[in-house]
């Protein structure tokens, strides 16, 4: 699957970024694949040979949520755009998907033979709802209702080796099929198919005369094996065919192409493409040599080594911002926010916030102060209800009342005299109510002096938390966006946020910092 994103070409030559290891949880370290939650770029799914796992937070952390069977190899990963808890992972024995978020998953696809089984390429109609494709060393399949029932597609596909898959972003009639004959589009028809893009000695025995009189090939022919493709999200009709003997550019949807230069790219083996959607587009390669960046207007290659301890990079993926790649020696990620700040290329105000996402909002951040200082509105309201109930409830009183005189009486019987000691107790119980209560309680007086000084008090903390949380916001995009070049006042900065971070842990009980570490924010 191609994922299309878009950098910025720049100006003159900056300083290139680093890569990170963004591996923290994950239990093998190579990486084959590893794709990005179109609408959700904190949701990310990565594969090694035999286990899925998800990252909710950006790749900070991650969780295994599927082991293939035994002898099943992960080849490829999909998320649904319209569900991001349908997930499908196409692999060398069948199809798995699950539709509940990686919590539990079914092989929804086997094949007839080997080649059918063995899959190569899933992708969803990132347009048409419940669509998706299945590309597998025995020909392309279709699925109409989310994964769960495939049909294989016939016409010039037909037992063919799928390799990649290209949807075009302004005409979801217009699909790319990457093979081992080449590259094909159809125009609405799952089984009419163009080829513009041949490899030579490939085809000759499949090839139908007929069909070649109805529709004639197009574009070039070359004695090379394809191995990705990805279309410019600014310009469909611009297309990158990456191969084992370079990268081919065609201005024309396919009917023309070009090979691109190799200079500075080290290597003519390209294994995966990303594009990025500012304007110029700029194209990130894996290759046997590492990532390598490629400049279209410029015509040159960059590699991008800083950081990365290993040449083998198998597949890439990219958020507005980052570049995720996956190799033979775990998963890193690459920040091109820094370097787009330093040559110029101010990106919008949504991709500078997106860098903060992982920490806690100011709704959160101010309940919490609330909580912690108990002003919290519900508190009053809680009050107000437990005095009208109060109401309903009589004053209860018991008295007990033992007579400490005792009466003595006499009396003769037969000449006899018998005294009789007659001591007194006794014990009272009420009940009682008070109805004006229910119509107004003297207690709502003292509730109400109370709340007044509540909300003032709230106010005041609120006021508080919310100062501390935009400064602190608003110097960190400082020092994002024009860090300082003084050691000192770089010292300053760092401390005075590291000072409203503290303030904010004392309105909050120290709950903001935990939240902090506990998203990855160290």
């Amino acid at each position: 699957m191609i994922v299309a994103v878009v950098g910025v070409c720049p100006l003159a030559v900056a300083k290139s970024p680093a890569w990170q290891p963004a591996s923290q949880g994950l239990n093998d370290i190579q990486m084959k694949v590893i794709v990005v939650d179109p609408h959700n770029p904190r949701l990310l799914y990565v594969a090694s040979s035999r286990a899925v796992y998800q990252s909710p937070d950006g790749g900070r952390t991650w969780r295994e949520r599927f082991r293939t069977p035994a002898q099943a190899d992960v080849t490829d990963l999909a998320i649904d755009p319209f569900d991001s808890r349908r997930v499908l992972a196409a692999t060398t024995h069948g199809l798995y998907g699950s539709f509940n978020g990686g919590r539990r998953w079914t092989r929804l696809f086997r094949g007839a033979g080997a080649g059918e089984s063995r899959g190569q390429v899933v992708l969803f109609h990132p347009s048409r709802r419940n669509e998706a494709f299945l590309g597998t060393v025995g020909g392309l399949f279709l699925s109409t209702d989310g994964g769960w029932h495939w049909r294989e597609l016939a016409g010039r596909l037909n037992g063919r080796s799928v390799r990649h898959l290209a949807v075009d972003p302004r005409d979801p009639q217009r699909l790319y099929t990457l093979t081992d004959q080449g590259l094909f589009v159809s125009f609405g028809d799952p089984e009419g198919w163009t080829r513009i893009f041949a490899v030579i000695g490939s085809e000759e025995a499949l090839e139908e005369p007929e069909e070649l009189s109805e529709q004639p090939e197009q574009g070039p022919t070359a004695s090379l094996q394809p191995t990705a493709l990805a279309l410019d999200p600014l310009d469909p009709h611009r297309l990158f065919l990456a191969t084992t003997n370079g990268l081919f550019v065609s201005q024309d949807g396919g009917a023309g192409w070009q090979r691109a230069t190799q200079l500075g790219l080290g290597t003519s083996r390209i294994h995966h493409l990303v594009l990025q959607a500012h304007s110029p587009t700029v194209v990130y390669a894996a290759t046997q040599q590492g990532v390598a960046r490629y400049y279209p207007k410029d015509q040159r290659w960059e590699v991008l080594y800083a950081g990365l301890p290993t040449q083998a990079v198998r597949y890439l993926a990219a958020t507005e911002s980052r570049i995720f790649a996956a190799t033979d020696q775990g998963l890193y990620a690459l920040d091109l926010t820094e370097e787009q700040l330093a040559q110029g290329n101010w990106p919008s105000a949504r991709e500078i916030l997106g860098n903060f996402v992982h920490e806690p909002t100011i709704t959160q951040v101010q309940e919490t102060a609330m909580h912690y200082a108990e002003v919290e509105p519900e508190k009053i309201q809680r009050w107000r209800r437990q005095a009208y109930l109060r109401a309903f409830l009589p004053t209860f009183s018991i008295d007990y009342d033992r007579n400490v005189d005792t009466d003595i009486s006499t009396s003769t019987t037969s000449g006899r005299v018998i005294t009789v000691k007659d001591p007194s107790k006794t014990f009272d119980l009420s009940l009682n109510w008070d109805i004006g209560d229910l119509i107004w309680s003297t207690d709502q007086t003292s509730i109400d002096v109370r709340s007044r000084l509540m909300v003032q008090l709230r106010d005041d903390i609120l006021d508080e938390v919310t100062r501390h949380f935009f400064e602190r916001r608003r110097l960190q995009i400082e020092l994002l966006t024009d860090p300082p070049n003084d050691p000192r006042s770089q010292l300053d900065k760092e401390l005075r946020l590291a000072e409203l971070t503290a303030m904010l842990d004392g309105l909050t009980g120290g709950w903001f910092s935990k939240q902090l570490e506990l998203n990855g924010d160290q």
